[in-house]
């Protein structure tokens, strides 16, 4: 199982924040993306996204370069539930509420 890294003490700081957020309205979905995230082999590092509730990631291949890269953006009325505006400008094949990954 590959192992979650912070690129920063403000990614690290955002992420408690929304899991906290998220949580205390039974909303489970950032725990579920991160836990996803956990099950690939590579180590993966979380940064901060453009928009304030939403992340970046990339797989951290053995060579140190990137593997796969997306984000784990946070999706509901905000923008059209994955309707690809803004603030997000992502978009889903179902309306989402909650956090999805997206690569």
């Amino acid at each position: 199982m590959g192992k979650i890294h912070f690129s920063s003490d403000a990614a690290r700081e955002r992420y408690v924040h929304c899991r906290k957020a998220t949580m205390a309205r039974g909303d489970n979905s950032l725990y579920e993306c991160m836990r996803s995230l956990k099950r690939w082999r590579q180590p993966i590092r979380i940064g901060c996204d453009f928009d304030p509730y939403s992340f970046s990631f990339a797989e951290i291949l053995a060579d140190g370069r990137c593997g796969v890269c997306g984000g784990i953006i946070y999706h509901g009325a905000r923008d059209g539930f994955g309707g690809g505006t803004a603030p997000t400008f992502s978009v889903t094949l179902d309306q989402a509420e909650g956090y999805r990954i997206h690569t």
